[in-house]
């Protein structure tokens, strides 16, 4: 039985090397890629050794083609993993191809995983790029920092184009490395992913030294024998030895680290010498493990006023903490000033009682940084520190809190009390070293407290949490692997501050959540609570713990990810100071906006001072018509309020192409309008077809257009926004657009409806297919989950969302209003004809949903009872032809005067010459129980309205005396109620 399961997975092997043989054969590349290349030499310039040597022409060959395969084949799962990862990021091909310089310098296609956006300039180089960093995804950034992004050219090494050992393929444009190379024959020989300069020095070399030891490895290669397999041999091993250690990796490439060591932090002149601070051991006696927090016994008052001293502006935790405080300790008054502004040294201290020390620099990205980075991180992360704690302690204040941090560990597993610090990089070094110099300041008079939290999350947090909500969001499957992590929430942390300061008490404190995290538990957590199941999967778990084992960067990413961390719990629990409040499933709820709204108005902390800094709305609306309208006046009162507005809208119903919108208007596809800045998209028209599936084919084309093209535009303009207000779920690609970019990048959705869908699908489509409807609500069901708050014109709105799973807490009525000019007019001129018959007026948007249809049977009615009316209609859209249609097929014309549409702000004119305002529904489940905002206008105008609709507009009418009302599509009613009105005199229409 063995024998044949070995025989079979054999043939298996065997079957799956000679398949990919073949397509490695097909796999020729771009035939015409050596068409412009200038370096192709003669034939006969090629060494003989490197056509006769049998270690070159056959053993490297069948060396290389072995590891290969085998890496292929092992590393299946992780190729998998991160092209989920790069396609999850920003949808696109995971592959992509850069010319390269291969054997005899025939150009080839070297194959790496993508790494920057779709967006980015096709064929600029990087370093061409206005702004490259821009441009590299979030996963990509990791690839590149670990060389992931590296591992395709496993496959051009099985297609041969590459080596396992040989020099590095030098760029096309490279004429400096080449010509280089050139005098050591280096360049008719096969690249490789490593060789002999890679374990000497890698990018610390000048490309005349890596030049020089890529002749020396073609001189051995080419006297073959066993000394060649010897050296690729010490090539392999060594190369495993120097990314373990991270020797010699400089961002940048070749000889930047020599330049860049050579110019000071203060001017960039060139520099003999740079000063870097040396990490030594760690004397235990400087761990404290006397002054821990869990030996001390806590009495607070928490009555007593406290004056705080908040250092560091922009923090998210220092942000968070003044927010907090300004909902549940509102007797801690908190003052923030930023220490990147050098006058906070004349900052009068005596004032305070607490100084609570938030600024540092974290999230190091310790294998690419310059010696000056690297001592600018002490300079804040410890020279600061120190500076401020002696200025307070000299000023008389009572309590210092420090920031320190899990990192001053090391990335050990499991902390104790008997755990001694022991920093790995300089970034744990500099907090280490604030750590313990703000501690020796400590006396009777002056208590300083030092906090070292793991990691902190919730809304608008930086660091890993926001990089694996997002994995959770998109990855349909995840890693199923078993690991233990500290965390804590930031109101959990907020909480035991606002304690501590209360205490007055110094010492050394490790909070944390109550309860500890597992990574794969975590991302399942976050999915299901953004309605995104996540299937954890054990397979995936292989390619995790495969690369455990690769040495270097890879085994540290999957380490920090799915790697254990944590406090004993005991270090964290303290007598009189509860603060472990929110549960860990309750934080991710409030994290990812479906929990509790806890007020605490979050912002992005990026280290950009706030007060200084305008906050930018991205306001998503279908239309924004040049002359008033409600959004109109929305974008301009936050612009007279301090905010900047950008505006994504659409040019309604015409022509692609064409700038002119249905109303005559000429439109620009970018401008500027009372200090808002407008982003125009061209939509393609929806249609009039009687048939119901082209108009509704028609309608998604016109949606469609407006998302594919408002995505590119946002993404093209580089808009970055601290809020996204979306006007109306309707269409839903707007609030598509608005939700997409609220999570892209972490920022509040806020969404404002004024009718349902797709409980109005029927009546805007006269579709009723659960084929159409079902998709239109799980699209409208994933708006509302992801939004952040929704305001609805109607109350009747709020149970009905309510009843899809949604939050009631985050809805929220919010009814709309009449413009300033909607208001009681003259008049003047002869806008209505005055020949003593009763005008009625409708004013506004003439289509499916407003049951005009009513008019006409009401005038059928009203002809035949030989009463005269005359039914205004004061604008225009997509039902108006239908409904002239109508109206001449009973031969009613002479009830109605169509009046093309008007700017908003002449409406009252109109509407002061009529004897009363109209106000139709259909009898649609949404529709007939809706508030219109023309509601609010015709009531601020003083004329009295005749109301054909259910509801909530009922209510208010009848309530407010202010008119008749039938129900929706009740002509009977609605006939009875136009002869009760014709029968009264001008003054008991207006009082009732």
């Amino acid at each position: 039985m063995k024998h044949k399961k070995l025989l079979i997975g054999v043939s298996a092997l065997a079957g799956s090397y000679f398949i990919a043989r073949n397509i490695a054969g097909d796999h020729t590349g771009d035939e015409h890629i050596n068409d412009d290349n200038p370096y192709i030499p003669p034939m006969s310039a090629l060494s003989d050794a490197e056509k006769e040597t049998l270690y070159l022409s056959v053993v490297k060959p069948a060396l290389d083609r072995i590891l290969s395969f085998t890496g292929l084949i092992v590393l299946a799962p992780v190729f998998g993993v991160i092209a989920l990862a790069v396609f999850a990021d920003d949808p696109g091909p995971v592959i992509f191809t850069q010319k390269r310089i291969g054997k005899n310098k025939i150009f080839f296609n070297c194959h790496k995983f993508r790494t920057m956006k779709m967006s980015t300039p096709h064929d600029v180089p990087t370093h061409q790029l206005e702004n490259p960093e821009s441009y590299i995804t979030r996963v990509g950034a990791i690839l590149r920092r670990t060389s992931l992004d590296e591992l395709p050219q496993i496959w051009d090494i099985f297609c041969g184009k590459m080596s396992v050992i040989g020099p590095r393929p030098a760029l096309w444009n490279q004429d400096d490395l080449v010509a280089e190379r050139e005098k050591y024959g280096a360049n008719n020989i096969m690249p490789g992913l490593t060789g002999m300069a890679q374990i000497s020095g890698r990018d610390e070399l000048e490309i005349v030294d890596k030049a020089r030891l890529d002749g020396e490895y073609t001189r051995v290669l080419s006297d073959g024998g066993v000394k060649a397999l010897v050296t690729d041999a010490k090539c392999f091993f060594g190369t495993i030895k120097s990314v373990w250690s991270h020797d010699g990796v400089v961002e940048g490439g070749t000889g930047t680290l020599a330049s860049a060591a050579s110019k000071t932090a203060a001017g960039g002149q060139e520099s003999s010498t740079v000063k870097i601070r040396r990490m030594e051991p760690v004397d235990p006696a400087d761990a404290g493990f006397e002054d821990y927090g869990c030996y001390k016994h806590f009495n607070i008052d928490k009555e007593q006023k406290v004056q705080v001293l908040i250092a560091g502006a922009g923090s998210y935790i220092g942000e968070s903490f003044k927010n907090y405080c300004a909902l549940h300790y509102m007797n801690i008054e908190c003052t923030v000033i930023d220490m990147r502004d050098p006058s906070w040294r004349s900052c009068d201290f005596s004032a305070f009682d607490t100084v609570f020390h938030v600024a540092g620099i974290a999230h190091a990205d310790v294998g690419h940084t310059t010696p000056e980075q690297q001592e600018l991180y002490y300079a804040v992360n410890t020279d600061l520190a120190m500076e401020c704690a002696e200025k307070a302690k000299k000023a008389g204040v009572k309590q210092f809190i420090f920031m320190s941090s899990m990192i001053i560990y090391g990335g050990r597993k499991f902390i104790d009390a008997k755990t001694v610090p022991a920093p790995a990089n300089f970034y744990g070094n500099s907090k280490w070293l604030g750590d313990v110099g703000v501690r020796r300041l400590a006396d009777e008079q002056f208590k300083t407290a030092v906090l070292r939290p793991p990691m902190i999350y919730g809304k608008g947090s930086l660091g890993n949490y926001p990089i694996l909500a997002k994995m959770a969001k998109r990855l349909p499957f995840f890693p199923d692997v078993e690991n233990r992590r500290s965390m804590l929430y930031i109101e959990n942390l907020c909480e035991f501050v606002g304690l501590l300061i209360l205490s007055g008490e110094g010492g050394i404190y490790f909070p944390q959540n109550a309860e500890y995290s597992k990574t794969s538990d975590l991302v399942k957590t976050i999915g299901n609570t953004t309605h995104r199941p996540v299937r954890l999967s054990r397979a995936l778990a292989l390619a995790v713990e495969l690369a455990k084992i690769v040495p270097g960067k890879v085994k540290g990413l999957a380490d920090k990810a799915f790697g254990s961390s944590y406090y004993d719990q005991r270090l964290s629990k303290y007598d009189g100071l509860d603060y472990q409040k929110i549960g860990l499933e309750e934080s991710i709820k409030r994290t990812e906006g479906t929990g509790a709204d806890t007020s605490l108005n979050f912002q992005r902390s990026d280290c950009v001072d706030k007060k200084k800094e305008k906050k930018h709305i991205l306001l998503i609306s279908q239309y924004f018509y040049p002359e008033a309208f409600r959004v109109n006046d929305m974008a301009a009162e936050w612009v007279k309020r301090g905010y900047k507005v950008t505006v994504l809208t659409g040019i309604p119903n015409y022509p692609m192409g064409k700038f002119f919108d249905g109303y005559g208007y000429k439109q620009k596809r970018r401008e500027t309008w009372n200090g808002v800045d407008i982003i125009r998209i061209p939509l393609i028209p929806r249609g009039n077809s009687k048939h119901k599936l082209l108009n509704a084919a028609g309608m998604s084309v016109n949606y469609l257009s407006f998302a594919a093209s408002g995505r590119r535009w946002v993404k093209k303009n580089n808009i970055s926004a601290d809020l996204v207000y979306t006007y109306e779920v309707s269409p839903m690609t707007q609030a598509l657009i608005g939700t997409w970019y609220s999570k892209k990048y972490n920022i509040p959705h806020y969404l404002y409806v004024t009718d349902l869908w797709p409980e109005n699908v029927e009546s805007v489509t006269g579709i009723h297919s659960q084929a159409v409807i079902k998709p239109i609500q799980r699209m409208v069901d994933y708006i509302y989950q992801n939004t952040e708050r929704i305001f609805t014109c109607s109350q009747s709105f709020i149970s009905r969302i309510e009843a899809r799973g949604i939050n009631k807490e985050k809805i929220e009525f919010w009814p709309q209003y009449a413009e300033e000019y909607y208001k009681p007019a003259a008049r003047e001129g002869n806008l209505l004809p005055q020949d003593g018959i009763i005008n009625l007026v409708f004013a506004g948007n003439v289509g499916f949903a407003q049951g005009m249809d009513i008019l006409v049977k009401a005038a059928e009615i009203l002809k035949k009872d030989h009463t005269i009316v005359r039914f205004n209609i004061v604008g225009d859209g997509r039902y108006l032809p239908e409904l002239q249609k109508n109206i001449k097929a009973v031969s009613v014309e002479e009830y109605f005067h169509f009046i093309p549409r008007q700017a908003a702000e002449a409406i009252p004119g109109y509407l002061a010459f009529a004897d009363a305002l109209l106000i139709t529904l259909s009898k649609s489940d949404v529709f007939s129980i809706t508030l219109p905002a023309k509601t609010q206008s015709c009531f601020a105008c003083g004329r009295p309205v005749l109301v054909s609709a259910d509801g909530e507009i009922q209510d208010i009418v009848n309530s407010a005396g202010a008119g008749l009302c039938s129900g929706a599509e009740d002509v009977d009613g609605f006939v009875e109620n136009i002869k009760k009105m014709i029968g009264m005199d001008e003054a008991t229409r207006r009082n009732g």
